[in-house]
């Protein structure tokens, strides 16, 4: 890559940011990779050697989060809850979440709420 790594990691921090900041918006590569001002594919690559990872990657991952915290945290409604998170599917948000931590949405809500006394 002919550009300095230090202008391409801004390009990852810009992105990241927006990706943070607006979480819920129905991202795709294109939309981000525009809104930072890179090819697709310079974004993807860069986003892999800065962050580990693909930016839609981390886009579900920082979604899986914020789905956790709001199962544990409010009563919202699974499916509300997704939403909110970002996704339009709140089915797909369910298998994304069973595939990363193991277990279903409401089941992960039920543990974060029993009680230590029982």
């Amino acid at each position: 890559m002919n550009s300095p790594h230090g202008v391409v990691r801004g390009h990852v921090v810009a992105a990241v940011k927006l990706l943070r900041d607006r979480l819920a918006e129905p991202w795709t590569l294109n939309g981000l990779a525009e809104e930072v001002h890179l090819s697709r594919s310079q974004l993807k690559r860069a986003f892999v050697t800065t962050v580990g990872m693909s930016p839609m990657a981390y886009l579900r991952q920082m979604r899986l989060r914020r789905l956790a915290k709001l199962l544990a945290t409010t009563d919202l409604s699974v499916a509300e809850a997704a939403r909110q998170a970002g996704w339009t599917d709140p089915d797909y948000a369910s298998r994304c979440f069973h595939a990363d931590y193991g277990i279903s949405p409401t089941e992960y809500r039920r543990r974060q709420t029993r009680s230590p006394l029982g």
